[in-house]
């Protein structure tokens, strides 16, 4: 079964309509987006033809059924980061998320003036802009932890930034750049108990096994069309007692118990921060998209046949390094099965991508989201090559194929 995708007659492919239609598409891009197998595509449909219904009503056994299931895709993703269905709120996706996280912290005068908030400089726009537009407003300080030059966190840097000013520490476990996986735990150990400790685990989930219990965080969050799910599906996991503790910045129906013209009274649980009919549709999506995975291989799985994987790629790229340079190193310890890379003495990154584009290749060009880290390294665009289960031998070929003629 391991095998089974690094062969040229992936049996995978066939699962998702998008390939039947283009059998020559490779696409590369799956860290912006993965493509959605026919059982998650067929179950939609199914769910909206047949069983559609809002739900929080009860009234009706259509509006039953959808909660079940909204409620069955809660408890899929509990088993999956280990924790309790109980903890996990569903939003749009991890920028809403973070967004709605920090706006809760000012809120309830968790992180208010002269306060601190302790970042990497290698984040994703979505875990820098919250904080940075909130700090204009109320008045706290946002600091970047340096890297050192292998690329981890520079650990003096950190010991030196982090005192008692510092109320928030927000890093993604994945960079979206690099691809290294960040040791979150040995931060987890360096962070005090009043510290908020917020880990974007978007790019992580799809790729390897993670755990709430193993990481210690208090907050975390996930965009669900990057594991086969469709858009528009986002995670917030809370510890329970911070769910109680933090009131969300946006309210309805569903987030209250009791409303007067006089004031209003919170529940106390996960449904005081779902503030909107929720994406019921689109929650069925993932319970089947995990299904799926499930069914097929399990994460443990694909991250075991990811690292043969990463192995084979770190050589091709290593046979090229005197004219393709790779953001990080070659080495396959420590990070997942996609890779960000400049082209020496080519500053055109649309050229690169039209190459690409017209060879029916699927990549990504330019900052993706994360200029400051970029800056740091005076880098002016990378590309970037990044796959998932369905990809075979024969799209990385085609992808080195191209590759090699235009450093040629």
């Amino acid at each position: 079964m391991i095998k089974l995708i690094w062969k040229k007659d992936n049996k995978w492919k066939k699962l998702l309509p998008i390939f039947v239609k283009h059998p020559d598409l490779v696409y590369l891009d799956n860290a912006a987006s993965t493509q959605k197998p026919k059982t998650v595509i067929d179950w939609v449909s199914d769910f909206l033809k047949n069983d559609y219904a809002n739900i929080h009503r009860w009234l009706y056994s259509l509006s039953e059924k959808s909660e079940e299931l909204y409620y069955e895709s809660k408890c899929a993703l509990a088993k999956l980061i280990n924790c309790k269905p109980s903890e996990i709120i569903y939003s749009y996706n991890s920028t809403y998320c973070i967004n709605l996280l920090a706006q809760a912290l000012v809120n309830t005068w968790k992180l208010w003036k002269w306060d601190k908030v302790l970042l990497w400089n290698r984040e994703h726009h979505s875990n820098i802009l919250p904080w940075q537009t909130l700090s204009k407003t109320f008045w706290f300080k946002i600091d970047f932890i340096k890297e050192d030059k292998n690329y981890n966190i520079d650990r003096k840097d950190f010991d030196k930034k982090f005192d008692k000013k510092v109320k928030v520490v927000s890093l993604s476990h994945v960079s979206n750049v690099t691809w290294q996986i960040m040791e979150v735990e040995k931060v987890r150990e360096k962070i005090w108990e009043n510290v908020f400790f917020m880990v974007d685990w978007s790019q992580s989930v799809p790729h390897f096994p993670v755990d709430i219990e193993q990481i210690q965080c208090d907050a975390l969050v996930m965009t669900w069309h990057k594991m086969m799910a469709q858009t528009w599906l986002g995670m917030l996991y809370l510890k329970r007692g911070w769910i109680k503790e933090l009131n969300p910045l946006i309210l309805w129906w569903w987030t209250v118990k009791d409303v007067s013209v006089d004031d209003f009274l919170l529940q106390n649980n996960a449904d005081k921060w779902e503030a909107w009919t929720p994406n019921i549709v689109w929650a069925v999506s993932l319970l089947k998209a995990l299904e799926f995975i499930e069914q097929l291989w399990w994460i443990g799985k694909v991250w075991e046949h990811e690292k043969n994987l990463i192995k084979i790629m770190c050589k091709w790229f290593e046979k090229r390094e005197d004219k393709v340079r790779l953001i990080w190193n070659y080495e396959s310890n420590n990070r997942i099965w996609t890779f960000s890379f400049i082209i020496n003495n080519e500053n055109n990154f649309n050229k690169i991508w039209e190459i690409f584009s017209k060879k029916n290749i699927c990549i990504r060009t330019w900052w993706h989201c994360a200029y400051p880290l970029h800056k740091s390294l005076d880098i002016w665009w990378s590309a970037r090559v990044s796959t998932y289960l369905y990809n075979t031998k024969e799209d990385i070929e085609k992808f080195f194929e191209i590759l090699d003629e235009i450093i040629s």
